[in-house]
């Protein structure tokens, strides 16, 4: 799928560990959370006057260079884009770091990437993604998490918890998986504009939810964190 556009914010202290950054967000995905923030990227992404062509974006780059130490690579996914490896070797070439988001279902593009530091998200249990409508091979997930946790690159994974799509027995059958991963992050979904408008005036899980998920992994000697 061509990138030729894409959604930009100029500057985050949060997104990437210890640097001020950009973030550059790739329109579409392959998956439908219901709780995604980013629901105009998702749909009718070609109608979204928030994109800039990229050529504007590696513009704005090249004249930041000197203030920024890293690009995050976000969406949607951004491995849903052939292209997205020649945007990874030109931030590269500005000297900068560089950090991709994604899903982990496509392990072939991920290997590609000369990248500094991954985030993965991980939904839920891979055998429980039909929740989240998806749309390839959820073995690729096994792949993109041996292939991180082996590959020496920085990283960290990620669940978003609702109690309908992450249950203890979803985190059980994720915990021998993630068994050596750097660090695992837990968050309550956040109401607010969702992709599925019933999420959006939701209530979050509780805090004990939350808590007991992510004392599963810290039970099992995870590197784990609640954000």
């Amino acid at each position: 799928m061509a990138l030729s556009k894409a959604a930009l914010l100029k500057t985050t202290l949060l997104d990437y560990p210890g640097e001020v950054a950009s973030i550059i967000f790739t329109p579409r995905c392959n998956l439908r959370c219901p709780y995604c923030h980013n629901p105009s990227l998702i749909t009718d992404s070609d109608k979204n006057e928030e994109l800039l062509p990229i050529d504007e974006i590696k513009s704005f780059l090249e004249k930041r260079k000197n203030l920024i130490g890293a690009v995050v690579i976000s969406g949607g996914e951004p491995l849903i884009h052939d292209e997205v490896g020649d945007l990874v070797d030109y931030i590269k070439s500005l000297k900068l770091k560089v950090k991709i988001d994604t899903n982990g279902l496509f392990p072939d593009m991920l290997k590609t990437l000369n990248v500094d530091y991954i985030a993965m998200d991980i939904k839920t249990s891979p055998k429980n993604y039909y929740r989240l409508g998806l749309q390839g091979d959820k073995n690729k997930l096994i792949e993109s998490i041996e292939y991180i946790l082996q590959s020496g690159i920085d990283h960290e994974f990620r669940t978003t918890v609702t109690e309908e799509i992450v249950t203890a027995d979803d985190i059980e059958d994720l915990i021998p998986i993630l068994k050596t991963a750097q660090h695992w992050y837990f968050t309550a979904f956040k109401p607010g504009n969702t992709l599925d408008p019933l999420y959006s005036t939701k209530e979050p899980p509780s805090g004990d939810y939350v808590m007991s998920l992510h004392s599963l992994a810290v039970d099992a000697g995870i590197k784990s964190s609640i954000r």
